[in-house]
C-alpha cells in the first residue's frame, strides 16, 4: 500500500499589496510567513504578484518591475523557506533576457530550493496582448504531495485542473488578484468548489483583498475538500493567515471510491480542442 505523508497544515496569506513597493510587500509578506511556521504551517502560499501588487489597467508598470529567478523577490523567499524549514509559493512577474514578461508563480522546498515555477496559461484583460503566456502544466512531486499550480483565471477553465489531476496532481494552489465587483466572488466560490470535485483533488486559493488603487479584490481565500466541501475561508476585506488541514490519504480513498478520472472517455473530446 503507498504511503502517504501525516496530515499537514497549509496556510493561505491572504494580504493586500502596495501598489509597486516590494520592500514594503516582502516585509509584510515575512511578517506572515514567519507567524504561519510558527504555529506548524509546511506549505504556506502568497497572493498572485503579491510582491509588487496588482492593477489591471497599469499592467505595463508591473512588467516593467518583472524579475528573474534571481530577482529581489526569489531569493528572499528561497532563504526565508530555508531559514524557517517550509514550502512556500511565491507568486510574481518573470522577465526573460529578451524582455518577454511572464505572470508565474514559484515553488520553493523546506530546503530553500526552487522546485520550478507554473507560467499563468489564460491570460486576461491586458494580460493577453501584454504578456507571454505559460503552455506548460507541471505538477510538482514533493514531500507534502503531488502539487498543482493554477493562477487567478486559470482556475475558470476545467481543463487546466483536469490537466494537473491527470499528471497526478493531488492538490491544486490557486494564488489570485480576483476582483470583487460584478457576481466574481461567487464566480470565485463555485469554480473552486467545482475543479475540487471535478478532480477528487484539495484546492487550497488565495487572493488580494480590499483595495489597490482603483480596484477591489474579492478575498475570500479558501480551502476546498476532495470533495468539494469548503473547509475554511476568509472574509472579503480581512488581511490575515487562514490554515487548512491537507490529508493525502482522504484524496486517495476518494479516488479509490469516485471512479470520474477512470471512467472517462477521452476519444469523445475531440471538439474540445477544436
Amino acid at each position: 500500500m503507498e504511503q502517504y505523508p501525516v496530515p499537514y497544515q497549509v496556510a493561505m496569506i491572504q494580504m493586500a499589496s502596495d501598489f509597486l513597493n516590494r520592500k514594503e510587500n516582502l516585509a509584510k509578506a515575512e511578517g506572515y510567513i514567519r507567524t504561519a511556521a510558527a504555529n506548524g504551517a509546511k506549505l504556506i502560499c502568497l497572493p498572485e504578484s503579491f510582491d509588487v501588487g496588482y492593477i489591471s489597467t497599469r499592467i505595463p508598470e508591473m512588467m516593467a518591475a518583472a524579475e528573474n529567478e534571481q530577482g529581489e523577490t526569489v531569493l528572499f523567499m528561497k532563504a526565508l523557506a530555508k531559514e524557517l524549514g517550509v514550502y512556500i509559493l511565491a507568486p510574481a512577474f518573470w522577465k526573460s533576457q529578451d524582455g518577454a514578461v511572464e505572470n508565474r508563480a514559484y515553488l520553493i522546498d523546506d530546503e530553500g530550493t526552487l522546485l520550478g515555477s507554473y507560467a499563468k496559461t489564460h491570460p486576461v484583460g491586458d494580460e493577453r496582448t501584454l504578456l507571454q503566456r505559460g503552455t506548460q502544466y507541471p505538477v510538482f512531486d514533493t514531500k507534502l504531495g503531488k502539487i498543482g499550480i493554477t493562477i487567478c483565471y486559470d482556475v475558470c477553465f476545467p481543463e487546466t485542473s483536469r490537466l494537473l489531476a491527470l499528471n497526478g496532481a493531488e492538490i491544486l494552489l490557486v494564488p489570485a488578484a480576483w476582483r470583487g465587483n460584478f457576481y466574481f466572488k461567487e464566480w470565485w466560490d463555485i469554480n473552486l468548489c467545482c475543479r475540487a470535485i471535478d478532480n477528487l483533488m484539495y484546492v487550497a486559493a488565495v487572493n488580494m483583498c480590499g483595495p489597490t488603487g482603483d480596484q477591489y479584490f474579492a478575498g475570500k481565500s479558501q480551502i476546498c475538500s476532495p470533495i468539494g466541501e469548503l473547509m475554511a475561508s476568509c472574509g472579503v476585506e480581512e488581511e490575515g493567515i487562514l490554515y487548512g488541514t491537507i490529508d493525502l490519504a482522504r484524496v486517495a480513498k476518494e479516488r479509490e471510491f469516485n471512479t470520474v478520472l477512470i471512467d472517462r472517455h477521452p476519444e469523445d473530446y475531440d471538439a474540445l480542442t477544436k
